[in-house]
């Protein structure tokens, strides 16, 4: 069975939406080899409308193995509203509903984490999250989890400390047992 992973960086106090200063410095080339590993690894693209719309502009004119790699790669764009996809090459638009049909015949890599990934979260869809932390406090800005309607529970299954001191976590939903709950 194919799965759907989810990329993302996030601050220490669970910030996703954070200034540049909170990230940039902390960029290894090792984290940007994981990063690449990912996406090579993944058969397509799931995103967001707002993530497709500002990730597009920003990959579609760079050169190098990453931006190769996601300019290249079948996208496919989780909206309701969207009905070009013209502005990156090999988009194109589905609805939520398509997700589970689209897990079942590819490897799928997520980027960004707003209401797709929360949805895809409490819909047991998502099978990891790679999260590259920062020791930054950005104290405002969206979170990763805004208030859960539940408690989610994850298992770490790696977890690594770049040079420049930010930690690359590698976590999997826990299966919950129907027994238990």
């Amino acid at each position: 069975m194919s799965r759907i992973t989810l990329q993302s960086h996030v601050t220490l106090d669970g910030v996703i939406e954070s200034p540049p200063e909170a990230l940039l410095p902390w960029i290894s080339k090792e984290g940007q080899q994981d990063s690449l590993a990912l996406a090579l690894a993944a058969d397509a693209l799931l995103l967001g409308r707002a993530t497709w719309q500002s990730l597009g502009p920003a990959w579609r004119e760079q050169s190098g193995p990453m931006a190769e790699r996601l300019n290249s790669m079948p996208k496919y764009v989780v909206t309701s509203t969207l009905r070009s996809f013209e502005g990156w090459a090999n988009s194109s638009g589905v609805r939520y509903d398509d997700v589970a049909g689209l897990r079942e015949q590819s490897d799928l890599l997520v980027y960004g984490c707003g209401s797709l990934a929360r949805d895809l979260l409490r819909d047991g869809l998502l099978d990891e999250l790679h999260l590259n932390m920062t020791p930054v406090v950005a104290g405002g800005g969206r979170r990763l989890f805004d208030e859960p309607t539940s408690l989610l529970t994850l298992d770490f299954v790696e977890t690594r400390t770049y040079p420049t001191g930010a930690i690359h976590l590698v976590c999997r939903p826990r299966e919950v047992d129907a027994a238990s709950s």
